[in-house]
């Protein structure tokens, strides 16, 4: 069962600090709507369930609906994250989608402005999150978890806004420094200390049987978990504007590009049977959460040793520390998150519309 990301444009109207995709200008070698299309079909054939857009504003294409109204023809389940301001363009289509994930990175207007790059921004953003909650849809607030926000304080800020919309998931990735986040690494990466707070305060606000995605959370806090370590390679693949497959969503290291290759072709490249042939290195080779957390975040260990062994860069665990429990479940109803990438969910409410 496999999920793909799908980065459809370059083009976004922010200049957020963080990109790892670099976003802003359309590139004109981007894949047509045909090519797209064609694309779609050999998702189909290789078993894809569902699809996350994400990377630049997608929406911003003007046949981004007709490539997702193909997709829920082929029955594949659409998640697409946004900055917030596409509502307009996609409030006529809600049925398409599984679920939306609208960005929220400080729980003030300032600063997340400032942070996305553009004034206003903040609050098209609460106001999207606003009519997805109206309309029943399964909503996330999703933060980028950097040397920024990550006290206590500005975390607790942004669960009460999440709170108080009634999203169904809070979910926080932790900054990677790929793209324009390159240029900002130096006041936006965390430090092991910063995150093991961080995520100690996420692990008091949530029910330790919820799904976590992430290793390195999990290894430290316990949860509940449906694949060892890191989706990417496995059961995740990401497809760059110009059909280029990176098999993490924060790399551009490609397997071959999927407008004349298949997806098992790619899957069978170099660089995805390196993400897939991880071994342990350093700690982890004495670590009793490795059977489950395989050495963490893979594409953050690329990006810091230009390989995929590991140990995560940020894990602060020690071999010998005592770990916490977790439980393996592989349940009817998932998030298309959980076989993505390392992430962590926060559920904000019961009765959600998250298992639709």
């Amino acid at each position: 069962m496999l999920v793909a990301g799908w980065s459809f444009t370059n083009a976004c109207n922010l200049r957020c600090k963080h990109c790892y995709n670099a976003s802003g200008k359309r590139k004109s070698s981007e894949l047509t709507l045909e090519e797209a299309k064609n694309v779609a079909d050999k998702l189909k054939d290789a078993g894809v369930v569902a699809v996350n857009f994400g990377g630049g504003e997608c929406a911003l294409r003007i046949d981004f609906i007709s490539l997702c109204e193909y997709l829920h023809s082929l029955d594949i389940k659409i998640s697409y994250t946004t900055n917030g301001t596409s509502w307009h363009i996609i409030k006529d289509h809600l049925h398409l989608f599984h679920d939306i994930g609208v960005s929220i990175d400080f729980a003030d207007a300032k600063r997340h402005d400032d942070f996305r790059g553009a004034s206003g921004v903040f609050d098209k953003a609460k106001d999207c999150i606003r009519n997805l909650v109206a309309y029943g849809v399964n909503t996330e607030i999703v933060t980028c978890l950097t040397k920024l926000n990550c006290s206590e304080d500005e975390l607790k800020k942004i669960y009460l806004l999440a709170k108080e919309f009634k999203v169904d998931y809070w979910r926080l990735n932790r900054f990677r420094a790929n793209g324009r986040g390159i240029d900002n690494k130096s006041h936006l990466a965390l430090t092991k200390k910063e995150l093991r707070r961080a995520y100690a305060f996420l692990a008091s606000h949530m029910d330790r049987s919820a799904s976590v995605p992430e290793p390195l959370f999990r290894a430290a806090f316990g949860g509940a978990y449906s694949m060892e370590g890191d989706p990417s390679g496995f059961t995740a693949f990401r497809i760059q504007p110009d059909g280029e497959v990176s098999p993490s969503v924060f790399l551009k290291e490609s397997g071959g590009n999927i407008k004349t290759m298949d997806v098992t072709e790619i899957l069978d490249s170099e660089i995805f049977r390196k993400i897939r042939t991880r071994s342990p290195r350093g700690k982890c080779r004495q670590c009793s959460a490795y059977a489950h957390c395989r050495g963490g975040d893979a594409g953050a260990s690329y990006l810091e040793y230009n390989h995929f062994n590991g140990p995560d860069p940020l894990c602060w665990l020690k071999s010998n520390d005592k770990i916490a429990p977790v439980i393996f479940r592989i349940g009817k109803n998932w998030n298309i998150h959980e076989r993505y990438l390392c992430t962590v969910y926060v559920p904000m409410r019961e009765g959600g519309s998250a298992n639709a």
